[in-house]
């Protein structure tokens, strides 16, 4: 990827630079804000000239107190090792997001990730040793990569211990070797709707296993607007948790009578209908039963429960 097509940034901050953002971040952050990290994101932080990746924790360290509790940062797996975990530890990170994007070693030698998912495991096992919280971040539509290798990679990133997980569906900025490969008709981008119901599968293990989805596709950003192909719909998130929710209802209304009750966690009644109650009226069509939805704060998020009227 080109990180600054997506961060819409191509300087690297400098330590002092770090630190007066730091200053102006904790005078606007109020007395409301808690448990707040620093994160170093964009990149492979650990991949960095190691002598200024220490100086840069060294800065933000400083920080840590009662409201910031730890630094985060993302790397790729192959940039983690025992001397690594050493040093983030010495210096306040508490959370590492690791790039797995796919197990499948065939995806992964195509999009040249150079290492295979044996770097990925092993480098999930000596974070979690180390008491680091785990992020696995993976890719959806991948170049060569089918619907269930993303679904492997997302058990997977159960099975290693990940705590969170990102879902990143594809996108094809221009002067990439992906674009290339679209023009030559060797690899063919995302649709919003098969980026959405591959995304949905995959988010679909992590609720079942308990891991926390942290977010679903890139952010919103010009940048991001100006992709040629692929998932760059600025709502894709929402999308997909809509998504998730049509197929937990569905799979739940089985049994029930014609007229059924859909009850959804606090604040979550717009995913569950769907935009413009899409998933309503699916649902309705599919089964020929009339919904009506409702709140529920006991239930936790991405559970519902049904009662027939």
């Amino acid at each position: 990827c080109i990180q600054n097509r997506i961060t819409g940034e191509s300087h690297q901050p400098q330590p002092e630079e770090v630190a007066a953002l730091l200053q102006s971040a904790a005078k606007q952050m109020g007395e409301r804000v808690q448990n707040a990290e620093i994160a170093f994101f964009g990149g492979s932080f650990t991949g960095i000239e190691r002598e200024r990746m220490i100086s840069l924790l060294e800065t933000a360290e400083k920080y840590i107190g009662d409201r910031i509790t730890g630094i985060r940062l993302s790397t790729r797996p192959d940039y983690i090792d025992g001397e690594i975990c050493d040093i983030l530890k010495a210096h306040g990170v508490t959370a590492v997001e690791l790039g797995i994007q796919s197990v499948s070693d065939r995806v992964l030698d195509l999009n040249r990730r150079g290492h295979h998912s044996d770097v990925s495991e092993k480098a999930c096992y000596l974070l979690k040793e180390n008491g680091f919280l785990l992020t696995g971040q993976m890719m959806c539509g991948l170049y060569g990569s089918t619907r269930e290798d993303e679904v492997d990679t997302a058990g997977a990133i159960v099975h290693w211990g990940c705590d969170s997980a990102r879902i990143y569906p594809t996108v094809v900025f221009s002067g990439t070797e992906l674009m290339t490969l679209t023009k030559q008709g060797k690899y063919t981008p995302l649709t919003t709707e098969e980026a959405v119901s591959r995304a949905a599968d995959c988010a679909s293990v992590f609720v079942k296993n308990g891991v926390k989805i942290l977010r679903i596709g890139l952010h919103s950003s010009e940048n991001l607007a100006e992709a040629p192909f692929g998932a760059k719909h600025p709502a894709l998130g929402e999308l997909v948790m809509s998504e998730i929710y049509y197929k937990e209802i569905r799979d739940a209304l089985g049994g029930a009578g014609d007229n059924v009750v859909v009850y959804v966690p606090l604040g979550c009644v717009s995913k569950a209908v769907g935009q413009h109650r899409a998933n309503a009226v699916r649902l309705e069509n599919e089964t020929g039963k009339r919904l009506s939805f409702r709140e529920d704060k006991s239930l936790p998020e991405y559970k519902i429960r049904i009662e027939t009227n």
